[in-house]
C-alpha cells in the first residue's frame, strides 16, 4: 500500500523526496565499465527456468492473480481455461519474475526497508516451483530519482530496482488477461463460406480447379449454382471477416440472438508457410445478433462478444451481390461449338482448339479469329440485372444460346424470354433465377447480325 509520507502536503513532501533522493543516489551501486568500455553483467535478482515453475501468485492492493503452468510453455490465469485468457499474456507474467535483473543495486543495508516501501510492499510475488519450494519477491515504492521500483528477494541481502513496465505487468487486473481476440483466421485459408438465414442459405466455395481463362476462384453453391463475383467476395466478405475481433465477453441478454439469427459457418484449411503443407480442415461458426452503436453482438463457442459492425455486415447482403452476373459465361476452353438462335434463325460457331489457340467457323465458313473471339466474349458479357421475382414469363424465346461442351457435363443452354416491355427472364438449363433488360438482348442481336454479315473484319 502507499506510504503516509508520500501524502504529505507539498513543502514537506518535496523536502522528503529530495532527502530520499540524496540517500538513494549515494547508495546506488551501478555496474562498472570494463576495460573495453562495455557494461559488466547486470545484477541477477531472481532466475528460474519457467518450465520448473508451477505457478506465480501476485498479490496487490486490488487483489491476487495467479499464473499457472499447464505445460509445454502454455500458461493460464487462476482456474480459467485457455479459451478464457490469453496464454501469451499469462506466460509474460511468469516470465517477468522468472528472469529478473537490475542495473542498480541500491543498498545492502536491510535495516530500514521503510524508506523503500518494502516494509509493507505494494506487490508480493510468490513463485512456487514444481518441487514444492517457494520464493518471494517484494516490490515497494518508485525511486524518485531513477523512475524504477525498489525490489528485493525474500531472504536476500540487497535492495535493487526493477523497470516500471515490469511492475505495471504485475499489477494488471484479471480483465487484462481476458482481453484478446478469440477469432484468428487467415482469410486466405478459408475454403467455404456458408450463411444460414431465415430466408434461405447462401453458400460459396473455392473452385476445385482455377480456370486459366477466366481465373475465377469462387463459385456459388446456393441459392444459385454457378460462378461467383470474386471481387465482391474479396472486398465485402473476406476482408471484413479478417477484421472480426472477439476480444471481451459480454452479457448475452441484450444480444438479440435467437434461433432465427444468421449463422455464419467458415470451413478453414490452414496452410503452413514453413512446411509448405496444409493442416487439418476445420470449421468455425458464428451466430450474428443485433447491432448497437457501430458494434454487433456475436455468439462464438457459446459465449457472446461485440465486434465492429462492419466486420459482419455482409450477413444481410443479397445473394445477387455475390453471384456472378455473367450467367451466360462458359469458358471457351470447354466449348466445341455454340448455336445462337433468334428471329427464327440458327447460327453455329464451331471452335477448334489447339494449344490454347482457337480458330472459328461460322455456319461452316472460316472467320477471323479475333472477330469471332470478340463475339464470343459479347455472349459471355450478357450480364443479368436483378433476381427473378416470379413474374409471368412469355412463351416466346427472344434468344437461345446453346453451348456444346467438349464434355457432355459442360453442355449449357441459356434462353431469354420476355416478362414485359422492359425485362426478360434468363433461364439457364431450364432454371430461372434472374432477369435481364430487354435492351441488352436487342443490342446483342443487332451486333450478332453484323457479325453474321461480315465475320472476317471488325
Amino acid at each position: 500500500m502507499k506510504k503516509a509520507w508520500k501524502k504529505v502536503i507539498i513543502p514537506a513532501a518535496a523536502a522528503a523526496v529530495f532527502a530520499v533522493g540524496i540517500v538513494v543516489v549515494n547508495n546506488i551501486d551501478v555496474p562498472k565499465k570494463s576495460e573495453t568500455g562495455a557494461d559488466e553483467e547486470v545484477y541477477t535478482i531472481y532466475s528460474e527456468d519457467a518450465d520448473n515453475i508451477d505457478n506465480v501468485n501476485v498479490v496487490t492492493e486490488s487483489g491476487s492473480i495467479k499464473a499457472v503452468n499447464l505445460g509445454n510453455s502454455v500458461w493460464t490465469i487462476n482456474d480459467l481455461t485457455t479459451e478464457d485468457v490469453d496464454p501469451s499474456k499469462a506466460y509474460t507474467l511468469a516470465g517477468t519474475v522468472a528472469s529478473l535483473t537490475s542495473k542498480h543495486k541500491i543498498s545492502e543495508d536491510m535495516s530500514d526497508l521503510a524508506q523503500y516501501g518494502l516494509d509493507d510492499p505494494d506487490i508480493t510475488v510468490t513463485i512456487t516451483k514444481k518441487n514444492g519450494d517457494a520464493d518471494k519477491l517484494y516490490v515497494g515504492d518508485m525511486s524518485p530519482t531513477l523512475g524504477e521500483y525498489f525490489v528485493m528477494l525474500d531472504g536476500g541481502d540487497a535492495v535493487y530496482t526493477m523497470y516500471s513496465f515490469k511492475a505495471d505487468t504485475l499489477r494488471q487486473p484479471l480483465s487484462f488477461y481476458q482481453e484478446f481476440n478469440r477469432f484468428n483466421i487467415d482469410i486466405d485459408d478459408i475454403r467455404d463460406v456458408r450463411l444460414d438465414r431465415s430466408d434461405g442459405t447462401i453458400e460459396i466455395k473455392l473452385v476445385d480447379n482455377v480456370d486459366v481463362n477466366t481465373n475465377n476462384v469462387w463459385e456459388m453453391v446456393s441459392p444459385y449454382k454457378g460462378g461467383a463475383n470474386d471481387d465482391y467476395i474479396d472486398d465485402k466478405i473476406l476482408e471484413p471477416i479478417g477484421t472480426i475481433a472477439l476480444n471481451s465477453q459480454v452479457d448475452s441478454a441484450d444480444s438479440g440472438i435467437t434461433a432465427d439469427s444468421p449463422r455464419l459457418t467458415l470451413t478453414v484449411r490452414p496452410y503452413d508457410n514453413t512446411t509448405g503443407k496444409y493442416g487439418k480442415e476445420y470449421t468455425e461458426e458464428l451466430v450474428i445478433g443485433k447491432s448497437v452503436n457501430g458494434e454487433t453482438y456475436v455468439e462464438y463457442k457459446d459465449r457472446t462478444y461485440l465486434t465492429p459492425a462492419d466486420s459482419v455486415g455482409f450477413v444481410n447482403d443479397s445473394a445477387f451481390n455475390i453471384v456472378s452476373k455473367l450467367q451466360a459465361l462458359l469458358d471457351i476452353s470447354k466449348v466445341k461449338s455454340v448455336n445462337v438462335e433468334y428471329g427464327g434463325k440458327t447460327h453455329t460457331i464451331n471452335i477448334e482448339h489447339k494449344d490454347h489457340q482457337y480458330t472459328f467457323e461460322l455456319n461452316g465458313k472460316e472467320t477471323d479469329s479475333d472477330v469471332s473471339q470478340g463475339i464470343y466474349q459479347s455472349v459471355m458479357a450478357l450480364a443479368v440485372d436483378s433476381v427473378y421475382r416470379g413474374d409471368a414469363i412469355g412463351d416466346e424465346t427472344l434468344l437461345k444460346i446453346t453451348f456444346n461442351g467438349i464434355r457432355n457435363e459442360d453442355d449449357t443452354v441459356v434462353e431469354i424470354k420476355p416478362i414485359d416491355d422492359i425485362n426478360c427472364a434468363l433461364l439457364r438449363n431450364g432454371e430461372v433465377n434472374f432477369t435481364i433488360k430487354k435492351s441488352k438482348v436487342t443490342d446483342f442481336i443487332k451486333n450478332f447480325d453484323e457479325y453474321v454479315k461480315n465475320p472476317t473484319t471488325d
